[in-house]
């Protein structure tokens, strides 16, 4: 493994948990993560963490070979940004206007999804542009 994809696994690690934990939903007693850079900015974390996050899963497969189009890169992908979403289902109510309200078990259930799925499709996706370039 490079340099580069392993700082770009970093990176998308740090991502990670920036996004799990991000908004506290399950329990009051833990910081924000968002407000790292203060309440100002509170808004512009919730924009650049999920596209941060996907720039990073892109390159990490195209650090790893050669980005393809393929069914199972494209599965991969869109899967991952349908995690993402969930993960990011109340920041994109907020930004439609759209007044919803997620139970603690969503919440539950989404913040042990979003990292697992997450981190396998990353890796997975790494693998099939890994693959796919071997045999080229």
């Amino acid at each position: 493994m490079s340099w580069k994809s392993e700082g770009l696994a970093l990176a998308f690690g740090m991502l990670l948990i920036l996004l799990t934990f991000g908004d506290s939903h399950l329990t009051w007693t833990v910081g924000n993560l968002d407000s790292i850079f203060g309440r100002t900015f509170w808004p512009l974390s919730d924009i650049v963490y999920p596209l941060a996050s996907i720039a990073v899963f892109l390159l990490y497969g195209s650090v790893k070979g050669r980005l393809r189009i393929s069914m199972l890169t494209i599965g991969i992908f869109f899967t991952y940004l349908g995690a993402l979403g969930l993960i990011s289902l109340d920041d994109i109510a907020i930004v439609l206007h759209v007044q919803i309200t997620l139970t603690i078990d969503y919440w539950v259930l989404v913040e042990w999804f979003y990292p697992i799925y997450s981190s396998i499709a990353f890796f997975m996706f790494g693998r099939v542009n890994q693959v796919q370039k071997a045999t080229n």
